[in-house]
């Protein structure tokens, strides 16, 4: 059982100019009491990101022959890697209820917003997707809805 209630979660995507779609889901999974101020509680809020690349037919056969990386050997390599155009975006958020051990109820918002996209076409992902790196911006909002 969760700690917290989900109330929303709304899946990001992104469309790039090369044609391949991005779908990015935010997670919330760890909500920790941080400390007690006059405003409420200070929440550590942990969450994770998931990005799945939906690529065309032509730049799937690019990669077909392509390794796997191994760990993050393909970030370091830099000259491999070129930027691709957002042509579209929609922003990935999750919002939980949080119950905190003030008795207070607490709304906690995680937001991300892709901001730029890089890919390379020397590896591909599981999937047998060229492989994409993006860059994005989190928002994190917590505030109190209700005193219990």
């Amino acid at each position: 059982m969760l700690p917290f209630e989900v109330v929303k979660n709304v899946p990001g995507y992104i469309k790039l100019s090369d044609g391949t779609e991005l779908i990015i889901r935010v997670v919330i999974g760890v909500i920790d009491e941080l400390e007690k101020t006059p405003t409420g509680l200070s929440l550590g809020i942990g969450f994770r990101d998931v990005l799945a690349a939906y690529a065309p037919s032509e730049l799937k056969e690019k990669v077909k022959e392509k390794p796997q990386p191994r760990d993050r050997e393909h970030l370091t390599r830099l000259d491999i890697w070129e930027e691709v155009e957002i042509v579209e975006k929609r922003n990935a958020l999750e919002e939980i209820l949080y119950t905190g051990s003030d008795g207070k109820k607490y709304s906690v918002l995680v937001e991300i917003e892709p901001v730029a996209v890089s890919r390379t076409l020397e590896f591909k992902d599981e999937r047998g997707q060229p492989i994409y790196h993006v860059r994005w911006g989190t928002r994190v909002l917590q505030k109190v809805i209700k005193t219990l």
